[in-house]
């Protein structure tokens, strides 16, 4: 009840905001660090192996999954590197995630923990114990055994909001402009606080505002969000989402959600980048309703109706997308 008052008393306020969603999309550039944010999120669908949706939400490419060891170039990281690199923008003094290790009980194991346990098993730390010689894991093997904890960690915490927060935090944003987490709900809550503030006036250092991806073109840098899983059926409007982020604190009730970076916008449509799609980082194309620029209705659960024979199945992008994050 306290969720929905404090939404119902915002929605005056961030309704006014919408003039100014449209009026940035229509004419005001991305500012160079939403550039950067596309450039950085092409550059890791590049080093990821390509992998494409088309228009259609059709798998056209196949690129490489998450854990996967395959090297592109001499030097580079493979994607579970890589991977761990993003976990890195949400978790940067502690480097304890990702940390879920499941192994079929009902509460996974904590890799951070395991990792230590591998420590103490060492050939090293045992003969400084007094045991040995040749007894424990030698450095080699405890290297191995460590590097397969971390994979198994990379596969089974999700990490989509990490590739985000990444791709904010390299291309310059601080933590007073975006919160870096493990869950998109959490920046999308602060870009939903930006906007009421900004509606209201009131001063916000937030980088990015909540607007309505039905009714705001996107631009380079911007982030398209829907919500997930059978709480984000019910999230399937600009209205509803907002009811729980109006009310949501940061670090709150978790709400499954997934944000992509809009890489390039033209006339007929726009393409995104996002991590953990299909366990990889995935590009994905979106068109615009015909003679507009905003997302076509088809992309929405109940675009399509069961006797619309000509309406385009658009398969697996066929989600609630709802919410815009734009660059202010």
């Amino acid at each position: 009840m306290l969720c929905a008052a404090l939404a119902l008393t915002a929605m005056p306020t961030f309704a006014m905001a919408a003039a100014g969603c449209l009026a940035t999309a229509s004419h005001i550039p991305p500012p160079p660090r939403a550039l950067a944010m596309a450039a950085l999120a092409r550059q890791e669908h590049s080093a990821f192996g390509g992998q494409t949706m088309d228009a259609e939400g059709r798998l056209t490419e196949s690129g490489d999954s998450e854990a996967e060891d395959t090297r592109h170039a001499p030097g580079a990281l493979p994607a579970w590197q890589r991977v761990l690199r993003y976990w890195r923008a949400v978790d940067p003094p502690n480097a304890r995630l990702p940390y879920l290790v499941r192994f079929g009980a009902l509460r996974a194991a904590d890799r951070t923990l395991l990792t230590e346990a591998l420590n103490q098993a060492s050939a090293a730390h045992l003969e400084g114990l007094g045991v040995g010689p040749d007894q424990g894991l030698d450095s080699s093997d405890r290297r191995a055994l460590e590097v397969a904890l971390q994979r198994v960690a990379v596969i089974d915490t999700p990490w989509s909001a990490a590739f985000i927060s990444w791709v904010a935090r390299e291309a310059g944003l601080g933590a007073d402009e975006f919160v870096f987490s493990e869950a998109h709900v959490d920046y999308a809550g602060a870009a939903w606080q930006a906007g009421i503030d900004e509606a209201a006036g009131r001063a916000t250092p937030q980088a990015l505002r909540a607007c309505d991806l039905t009714r705001t073109p996107p631009r380079p840098g911007d982030l398209v969000c829907q919500a997930r899983g059978a709480s984000g059926a019910a999230l399937d409007s600009f209205e509803k989402i907002g009811e729980v982020l109006a009310g949501r604190p940061t670090g709150g009730a978790p709400l499954p959600m997934h944000c992509d970076v809009v890489v390039n916008v033209d006339d007929a449509g726009f393409d995104t980048v996002g991590g953990n799609v299909l366990q990889s980082v995935t590009w994905r194309r979106l068109a615009f309703a015909p003679g507009t620029r905003l997302l076509d209705p088809s992309y929405l659960p109940e675009g399509c109706p069961t006797d619309g024979a000509a309406c385009v199945d658009r398969h697996m992008s066929r989600q609630p997308w709802s919410l815009l994050l734009q660059w202010r």
